[in-house]
């Protein structure tokens, strides 16, 4: 990959990677806001404090996010208990993985202007030493390797597994689960 192709693929990567973690991350929170709002039942057994807190909690949210209403009335329910969840789980992996493609973008960004940087000072020395400069031809035949948002191991697939087994505990230990 060249030069002009490693400086948009990491743009690209940067921008697609935040608004597919913006889309999974608000699908998952209002998913499981709506989830603890269809528990009610059973965090009434554990408090009646803590049953009416969630509700007035979710409650305010929903009514001070109304535009968002597009995710709180199409974003899959959980029913840990019961299911597979399997479009919930697919918002929640999205997630990750919008932080895994946002990194590997930094990660080329970084690489691109590592060899910017260098071209530029070796410009820097070449004209001080009165040799010849490259061509900008030449510098544009450089190539890069790209970096995969696959790549990145802790993001893509050990965080999520942290995360779910926290989660796990959590949920069992309110007994949601």
């Amino acid at each position: 990959m060249t030069l002009a192709q490693a400086r948009n693929g990491a743009i690209l990567k940067k921008c697609i990677g935040w608004i597919i973690f913006i889309i999974g991350t608000l699908s998952t929170a209002i998913s499981l806001l709506n989830y603890l709002s269809s528990q009610r039942e059973k965090l009434a057994s554990i408090s009646a404090v803590l049953s009416d807190f969630t509700r007035v909690i979710v409650d305010m949210v929903r009514f001070n996010t109304s535009f968002l209403n597009l995710f709180w009335q199409h974003s899959p329910v959980p029913d840990f208990g019961h299911s597979a969840n399997f479009l919930f789980w697919v918002f929640f992996i999205l997630i990750f993985f919008g932080m895994a493609l946002n990194a590997a973008g930094s990660r080329q960004w970084r690489q691109y202007r590592y060899v910017t940087e260098q071209l530029e000072d070796h410009k820097v020395i070449e004209k001080a030493m009165g040799e010849r400069e490259r061509t900008p031809i030449e510098a544009q035949r450089l190539q890069l390797t790209s970096q995969s948002p696959f790549r990145q191991y802790y993001l893509l697939y050990l965080l999520p597994t942290i995360v779910v087994i926290i989660g796990y505990i959590l949920l069992h230990w309110l007994s949601l689960i």
